[in-house]
């Protein structure tokens, strides 16, 4: 059942021939006749500043659903909704094919480089573990050497004594 349409001034409904409503910004309805009686641009409710619009079948959509009935508002706003979540599920749905076949493709590829790396270990003699270039004991011959080893004394080292190598 649509919400009943009457001026909040002076209460008439629609009859023939019927005055025309207008719609105020803030929200009230008002024939044609009172709104005449008022001031131009004030609500003659709540007298308020306010703007007015003409009730028609070509009025938007959006402020005609504010006079329909509560069950038309329901069935119009349930079919969209069905519409949207529809079409928003075919496009998760397709996202989710997507990236599952990307991922059958990367299990396959793991797969397969798995299986030559197994492959390639069968294949070769067992190497000995060799050392990095910079590893501890190579670091070690990179040091300096301590003077016992080069066979300089301690006092080599010092200008001012004389060494008693030499």
């Amino acid at each position: 059942m649509a919400t009943p349409v009457f001026c909040n001034v002076c209460f008439c409904e629609p009859h023939q021939p019927t005055p025309r409503f207008n719609l105020t910004s803030c929200g009230h309805v008002i024939c044609e006749i009172c709104l005449q009686k008022g001031k131009k641009d004030e609500c003659l409710v709540c007298r308020t500043p306010c703007r007015t619009l003409v009730l028609s079948k070509q009025t938007n959509p959006d402020i005609q659903s504010l006079f329909m009935g509560i069950d038309t508002l329901c069935k119009k706003y349930s079919k969209e909704i069905t519409q949207i979540s529809e079409f928003q599920e075919k496009h998760r749905k397709h996202l989710l094919a997507y990236h599952r076949k990307k991922t059958v493709k990367l299990e396959e590829s793991l797969k397969k480089v798995t299986e030559q790396m197994h492959q390639l270990q069968c294949m070769k003699p067992p190497e000995k573990t060799t050392q990095l270039p910079f590893s501890s004991t190579s670091r070690n011959l990179l040091s300096i050497p301590s003077r016992k080893q080069n066979g300089y004394s301690s006092s080599s080292f010092h200008p001012g004594h004389p060494s008693t190598s030499e």
